[in-house]
């Protein structure tokens, strides 16, 4: 990188920095038989006619390949509360496992995955992949398709056996509920002594 500026130090700017809004995204993409994902926080609109978006993401990642040889990408839209994709795909997976595997998931236009627990995805063309003089490489995609992601209906957690467990309980309670109580505690008399006769 040609400068004559040094560059600042991040701990000094970084409460600034962090005004910048950001949350977490999973960037995706496939090309024959692998694919893989990995999250990603640096995700912007960068364009609107047509609609294109940036995403920076760390060197290194074995994702980097599959978007160089598809040329395609899907960045897909979690829940704040999706700690299970956030876990497994906190890191790229290494080469040749396929983490999709794990998760029930769908492919989108283009070819790249998407998690059936995300809320959206947007399918991207690759129009230019910019390797910069830093931690993070950056890809430009011109947006293709986009769409909200259908939510599986979740059962009730309560298995039948804690179903009929609750409502013996529930019957258990009520019954008691309805017994009369003693209002205190009842002395046996006792019989086998006859009463004195009178003095008289």
């Amino acid at each position: 990188m040609q400068t004559d500026r040094p560059a600042a130090n991040r701990l000094t700017v970084e409460h600034v920095l962090n005004l910048v809004p950001a949350t977490s995204f999973l960037l995706t993409s496939a090309f024959g038989e692998l694919r893989s994902g990995v999250i990603v926080r640096c995700v912007q609109q960068v364009a609107m006619h047509p609609p294109m978006l940036l995403v920076a993401m760390e060197k290194g990642q074995p994702l980097s390949p599959i978007i160089r040889d598809s040329r395609n990408f899907a960045i897909c839209v979690l829940a704040k509360d999706d700690r299970v994709t956030t876990k497994i795909f906190a890191t790229s997976p290494d080469q040749g496992i396929d983490a999709f595997l794990t998760i029930p998931n769908l492919v989108v236009p283009g070819g790249s995955p998407v998690p059936l627990r995300a809320l959206g995805y947007i399918a991207c063309e690759l129009v230019r992949h910019l390797d910069i003089e830093a931690d993070y490489e950056v890809y430009i995609g011109m947006v293709h398709h986009a769409g909200l992601v259908e939510q599986p209906k979740l059962k009730s957690p309560r298995s039948g056996v804690v179903r009929a467990h609750l409502k013996a309980r529930k019957r258990s309670m009520k019954t008691t509920a309805t017994s009369p109580k003693p209002s205190g505690s009842i002395r046996k008399r006792d019989t086998s002594k006859s009463r004195r006769p009178s003095g008289r």
